[in-house]
């Protein structure tokens, strides 16, 4: 048998969905900011990096990176992060268009929202104290200057994507970390309003 939604009309359903929505929004920028190549590097050393991944070679062999393994390693609890926030939303989501009971979907969403306030926090200090220091290493200049003029030995130029700002950007980072929490915190006052009314 299925449960009808108690008191989805109005404000209500309309904060219900937008705590669904923007939660969901936020898993999949943090997945996608997590996973997808962020710069290249061409010239003596060549590669890709990513917050949870990177290969580098220095002609042809590759190297590994002290500060982007730390960063590799810090992205896992992120991912894990991203994907409990996105799950949430989903089951939110579910519960919703099939006019099912919301009201524990709407709880693990609300524990997504905290997550996602958490991570964005956690994802801009990996960012600063590990992975901008790092990726910034890999911009060399091997040319020396000698007696007999400049000797050179290459160099290697560090580029980054054409989504790498909007990714890496704080200000996006944080404030859609935080609608979430806003909302289904918004949403779980108002069922709770209801329920208060419906008992008196």
């Amino acid at each position: 048998m299925v449960a009808t939604r108690p008191g989805l009309e109005g404000r209500g359903r309309l904060a219900l969905y937008a705590s669904a929505l923007s939660t969901l929004g936020y898993g999949l920028l943090l997945i996608l900011t997590l996973t997808l190549p962020l710069y290249y590097v061409t010239g003596v050393l060549e590669g890709i990096v990513a917050f949870s991944y990177y290969r580098v070679t220095y002609y042809g062999s590759p190297i590994a990176v002290d500060e982007l393994d730390r960063s590799t390693y810090m992205a896992i609890p992120l991912i894990i992060s991203a994907i409990y926030t996105a799950v949430s939303s989903v089951n939110l989501l579910t519960a919703l268009i099939e006019r099912e009971d919301y009201h524990t979907p709407l709880r693990l969403c609300f524990t997504g929202g905290l997550v996602a306030v958490v991570a964005s926090s956690v994802l801009m200090g990996v960012y600063t104290y590990y992975f901008e220091r790092a990726v910034s290493s890999l911009e060399v200049n091997l040319n020396q200057a000698t007696s007999a003029g400049i000797l050179i030995l290459g160099g290697s130029t560090l580029n980054p994507l054409p989504y790498t700002w909007l990714l890496l950007n704080p200000i996006v980072h944080l404030a859609t970390g935080l609608i979430p929490l806003l909302s289904t915190a918004v949403a779980l006052y108002l069922h709770h309003t209801r329920q208060q009314a419906e008992a008196a």
